[in-house]
C-alpha cells in the first residue's frame, strides 16, 4: 500500500522525484541552456523596417480643389471601410510581384528562377516576410522583416509607394472612363452650337443681324417712306389738276419729290419683306443657340473637371513615418531562446524522472 501511495502522479511525489533526479535534471538543464545560447547565434537574425499612414478620403480631386468648400474634401481621412480597401490592396498579387521583381527576390530568397513553382513560393516567402495591419488610431502599418536591414526598409518604403501607384491607377481608370464619355457628348454638343452658329451666320449674311433694333429701325423708316410716298402722289395728282393754274416748276418739283419718296420706298420694300422671311428662322435659332450655349457651359464645367481628376493625380496616402533602416534585429530574440530552450530542457528532464520513477516500477510489478 505505501508502494502504490509512492507511486501516485502528484505535485508532491512529481516534486520528490525532481529532487532525487536533481544532478541528471540540471544537467539536462545546462545542456538546453548551452543548446539555446548556440541556437540563438546560429540563427540568422531579421530586422523589421516598417511605414505607418493615413488613407485619405476617397473623394474627387475636381471636387475638392476647384469647388468652394475649403479643401476639406481632399483634407478628410479614410474610414475603416476605405482602409480595409487598403488593405486587400496589399495583399494583392499585383503588389507582391512588383515588390519581386523590383529587388528580385527570387533570388535574394534562395530560389532559381527556372525552379518549379518559383514565384509562387516567393509569393509565400513575401507574404511571411510581411504585415499589414491597422492601428489603434486607423492608421495603416507596413512592416518588412528580412535578413538584410537596408533592403527590408527599402522594401517597406515602395510597396507604400506601390500602394500610392495602385490606388491612384484605379480612381484615374474610373475616371479615364468619364472623361471620355463627358468628352465625346461635349464635343457633340461644340459640333451642335457651331452648327447653329453657322445657320445665324448665313441668316446675318442676308440681312438679318438684331431681331429687335432691326425690326423697330425697319418699320419705322418703312412706315414713313409709305406715308412719304403716298403723300408725295397725291400732292402730284393734286397738282397735276390744277398744273394750268401752277407754274410749271412747281409740279416739276412735286414730281422729283415723288420719285425720290418712291425710291426710297421701293428700296425699303425688300429688305423688309426680306427681314420678315427671314426673322422667323433668326428667332428660332438664336433661342436655340442660346438653350444650347447653356448647355455646353454646363458640359465644359463637367469637361473641365472630369479632366481635372483623369489627367492629374494627388498623393493617396498621409505619411506619418517613412521606412528607416533597422539599427537593431528583432528576430531572433535570444533571450527568449534560451529561456525557451533551458525550460523544454527542465521539462524533458523532469518528465524522464517522473517516467524512472512512477511509470517503470508499474510496468515491473
Amino acid at each position: 500500500m505505501q508502494t502504490q501511495e509512492n507511486h501516485q502522479f502528484n505535485l508532491i511525489n512529481i516534486t520528490k522525484a525532481g529532487l532525487k533526479y536533481r544532478k541528471h535534471i540540471i544537467v539536462i538543464g545546462l545542456t538546453g541552456f548551452i543548446a539555446g545560447i548556440i541556437i540563438s547565434f546560429l540563427i540568422k537574425p531579421k530586422f523589421e523596417a516598417y511605414t505607418i499612414f493615413f488613407t485619405p478620403a476617397n473623394s474627387s480631386i475636381s471636387k475638392s480643389i476647384l469647388s468652394d468648400n475649403n479643401l476639406e474634401g481632399l483634407m478628410q481621412f479614410g474610414d475603416e471601410e476605405q482602409i480595409d480597401q487598403v488593405l486587400e490592396m496589399l495583399l494583392s498579387d499585383g503588389i507582391k510581384d512588383k515588390a519581386i521583381r523590383k529587388f528580385n527576390l527570387i533570388n535574394h530568397y534562395g530560389l532559381k528562377p527556372d525552379e518549379k513553382y518559383a514565384k509562387t513560393k516567393a509569393r509565400k516567402q513575401f507574404t511571411s516576410n510581411t504585415d499589414f495591419k491597422r492601428t489603434d488610431f486607423l492608421a495603416v502599418k507596413i512592416s518588412v522583416t528580412d535578413e538584410d536591414p537596408v533592403l527590408a526598409a527599402e522594401m517597406a518604403n515602395y510597396i507604400s509607394l506601390s500602394l500610392d501607384s495602385m490606388r491612384t491607377a484605379i480612381l484615374q481608370s474610373r475616371a479615364r472612363q468619364a472623361y471620355e464619355i463627358i468628352n465625346f457628348q461635349y464635343q457633340k454638343k461644340q459640333s451642335r452650337v457651331d452648327s447653329i452658329l453657322k445657320k445665324l451666320s448665313e441668316i446675318r449674311a442676308k440681312g438679318v443681324f438684331d431681331y429687335v433694333s432691326q425690326s423697330e429701325v425697319l418699320s419705322e423708316a418703312f412706315i414713313k417712306a409709305e406715308t412719304q410716298f403716298q403723300a408725295e402722289l397725291a400732292r402730284v395728282k393734286v397738282y397735276e389738276a390744277n398744273k394750268a393754274q401752277l407754274p410749271d416748276t412747281t409740279v416739276i418739283k412735286a414730281k422729283g419729290r415723288l420719285e425720290a419718296a418712291r425710291a426710297t420706298y421701293y428700296s425699303l420694300k425688300p429688305a423688309v419683306e426680306n427681314f420678315g422671311k427671314l426673322s422667323g428662322k433668326y428667332l428660332e435659332y438664336e433661342a436655340l443657340y442660346e438653350k444650347e450655349k447653356d448647355a455646353l457651359a454646363n458640359l465644359q464645367l463637367r469637361y473641365e473637371n472630369a479632366e481635372v481628376d483623369f489627367k492629374k493625380s494627388i498623393a493617396q496616402s498621409f505619411l506619418i513615418e517613412k521606412a528607416t533602416v533597422p539599427e537593431k534585429n528583432t528576430y531572433p530574440n535570444k533571450l527568449l531562446v534560451v529561456i525557451i530552450s533551458t525550460f523544454c530542457a527542465f521539462i524533458i528532464a523532469l518528465l524522464i524522472a517522473c517516467y524512472n520513477e512512477f511509470i517503470i516500477p508499474r510496468l515491473e510489478v
